[in-house]
């Protein structure tokens, strides 16, 4: 299964959604697209307009391949599941977005990040992805690693 989202944000992105649409014809396979506002047809998809969050979740997780709109919230999310998606920034030009500010984004992700700037070539970058799952993140671990040493400092400085 593949794996789209495009946020909640209140400007369509047919342009993600097509490409989705293709992706489910050209490779056989399940596409889940979360369309959120845009109302596009994708007659070979599975759309659902919104994912409860435990739903979200596991469809980063469950997907072979996760394909994000380049928002930061999503995007850290399936980073902290450990998950490299390929990422599709909205274009103001095409008025999928009010400001630039997911091309940016997507220009300053890491060269390890895989970022498809035009929805048409979304099917090429999805053949050529390959993923290398990292370790979920446990950043209640990381804290607990710092925090526990500073705490222990504290107690034996007031005795």
């Amino acid at each position: 299964m593949i794996f789209v989202a495009l946020g909640t944000h209140h400007q369509p992105f047919d342009r993600l959604v097509l490409a989705a649409d293709q992706l489910a014809v050209a490779l056989g396979e399940r596409v889940v697209v979360q369309h959120g506002a845009t109302r596009c047809p994708a007659p070979h998809a599975e759309l659902v307009a919104a994912l409860p969050p435990d739903a979200f979740a596991a469809h980063l997780a469950e997907a072979r391949v996760v394909v994000l709109h380049a928002g930061s919230s999503s995007f850290l999310q399936a980073r902290a599941l450990g998950r490299v998606p390929v990422v599709v920034p909205r274009d103001p030009a095409h008025r999928e977005h009010v400001d630039d500010h997911q091309l940016r984004f997507a220009r300053a992700l890491g060269p390890d990040e895989a970022v498809v700037s035009d929805p048409p070539g979304l099917l090429a970058a999805v053949r050529a992805h390959v993923e290398v799952r990292r370790r979920p993140e446990d950043r209640s671990a990381a804290f607990c690693a710092r925090f526990g040493p500073l705490v222990d400092g504290l107690v034996r400085g007031r005795r």
